[in-house]
């Protein structure tokens, strides 16, 4: 049977308001499918850097081994989208990039504690790093294939609780097995997270389905022309505000990288916190500090006009990284850390209309998702290794900390630049609030959007289009300007 057939079957049916039994074996998938990316999470942050800085002192060889995938990532990640775009087979376009990467995170993270030496561990950190981001590209492209972007936020809630839950047990688990003086626990954290990942490996496989309607956008994706990347580079970098924007994101995102990994070695060192304290610290500067930064963020985006905003917000920032120089007791960090969050939400609250005209908009979902992660992927690398060979030079950790200072002050500069139309000095919010809770309320609650029953239009089932709904949901800040600079 054709898709197309399939397709007019479910129509039939789920125009009665029938369960959709695909959609419910997609739900279950992606939901027990999440607790493999949420095991490898438990062990690739603090536990993996503490285990590669046992093989080696040296901070460039810690930051090397742990950046090295961003080396290959910012030409694989849109070269994979692409392919999964364009994938063909009975299990889907998704399913296979998903269940693929998650099996080989599965092996890699089982061989971390086995290959001898520094670089065979460098070569399956890479390898299993790679893999993780072609998941999560495969995982964001395949809820509104499987459920439709009027159900996405929906689909999506309930996949995050019901992966969560059944998440914190896992990671509960396979934190308990570590010992951070003890090398002889640190292989069984990395098994049990192991073996986790391949059995959720093989319920994307079994269960994760698009929808049928999402043949039809295959099949129109394959027949689009290729484009290259090169031409819409060039088109977003003539954007307005397009050469000024670009390099101020791509400056600050070099700036935080610098710090990424070698952060927990810090803390370690300088500020005496194991891998349990910085993981209670990990959490005290999550969600609390993204909710405070929120607020007060909507606060200063209201207050001071846009360039204001886009100049002061990098030039404190570097004045917190400063004090986290100076700083001693890990307090202090989650203190800065609050500190900073309202000025970069306040830096995104102002700019959004603006960053959002960046979006790339040429290729599928998958490819548009590659393409939007490629350029962080290669800038991050630019600090990451100045700052580590700052820091065998010295011998201080510290040091990380100047380079987000000095990015900071950078950025700064460039966003003088920054061109606002005239009336358009500040982010006009009024009633944006009140349409993105609709427009959730409508998502969630919409008579006509049950999760697991009712039509999915080839439309609907286009994720792509979702990049061109991101460019207009903000509304355009230069329209009915002419001859805006770029």
């Amino acid at each position: 049977m054709t898709d197309t057939e399939l397709h007019a079957d479910s129509l039939g049916a789920l125009g009665a308001g029938a369960l959709d039994r695909r959609r419910l074996r997609s739900l279950v998938g992606l939901a027990l499918g999440l607790v493999g990316p949420r095991a490898y999470l438990a062990v690739s942050g603090v536990l993996l850097i503490l285990l590669v800085s046992s093989r080696v002192q040296s901070a460039l060889a810690i930051t090397f081994a742990l950046s090295a995938h961003r080396l290959v990532g910012w030409l694989a990640y849109p070269l994979l989208g692409r392919a999964s775009d364009r994938t063909r087979g009975a299990a889907g376009r998704r399913a296979p990039y998903m269940a693929a990467g998650l099996l080989i995170m599965a092996a890699c993270t089982w061989a971390y504690t086995l290959v001898p030496g520094y670089w065979p561990l460098v070569f399956m950190v890479v390898t299993a790093k790679t893999s993780a981001v072609v998941f999560g590209l495969s995982n964001v492209a395949v809820v509104p294939e499987a459920f439709g972007k009027r159900r996405a936020v929906k689909a999506s809630v309930v996949v995050a609780v019901l992966g969560g839950l059944a998440s914190l047990a896992v990671k509960g688990t396979v934190l308990a097995t570590w010992r951070t003086g003890d090398p002889a626990t640190w292989a069984l954290a990395f098994r049990v997270a192991s073996g986790i990942m391949a059995g959720a490996a093989l319920i994307v496989l079994l269960l994760v389905r698009e929808s049928p309607a999402a043949g039809e956008v295959a099949r129109s994706d394959r027949a689009k022309p290729v484009v290259r990347w090169r031409t819409e580079a060039a088109r977003i970098l003539a954007a307005p505000n397009g050469r000024v924007l670009a390099a101020g994101v791509m400056v600050f995102w070099a700036g935080v990288s610098a710090t990424g990994y070698l952060v927990v070695v810090y803390l370690e060192k300088i500020q005496h916190a194991g891998a349990g304290v910085q993981t209670v610290a990990g959490w005290v500067m999550g969600a609390p500090v993204a909710v405070f930064g929120v607020l007060v963020g909507y606060g200063i985006s209201r207050a001071f006009t846009r360039r204001q905003v886009a100049v002061g917000a990098p030039a404190l920032g570097a004045g917190l990284s400063m004090l986290q120089f100076a700083s001693s007791h890990i307090w202090q960090t989650v203190v800065l850390a609050f500190a900073g969050a309202p000025l970069f939400c306040a830096f995104v609250i102002s700019l959004a209309p603006m960053l959002l005209r960046l979006l790339p908009s040429e290729g599928g979902a998958g490819e548009l998702l590659g393409k939007l992660l490629a350029p962080f992927s290669a800038f991050a690398m630019a600090f990451a290794f100045l700052a580590a060979w700052a820091v065998d030079l010295t011998g201080d950790y510290r040091v990380i900390w100047l380079f987000p200072a000095f990015a900071g002050v950078v950025q700064a500069l460039v966003m003088c630049r920054l061109w606002v139309p005239s009336g358009s000095e500040r982010p006009v919010l009024t009633g944006v609030g009140r349409r993105l809770g609709d427009w959730t309320l409508e998502q969630l609650r919409g008579g006509d959007r049950q999760l697991l029953a009712g039509d999915i239009t080839a439309e609907d089932a286009d994720a792509a289009s979702l990049f061109t709904l991101s460019r207009e949901l903000l509304g355009d800040p230069y329209a009915g300007h002419a001859g805006a600079p770029s």
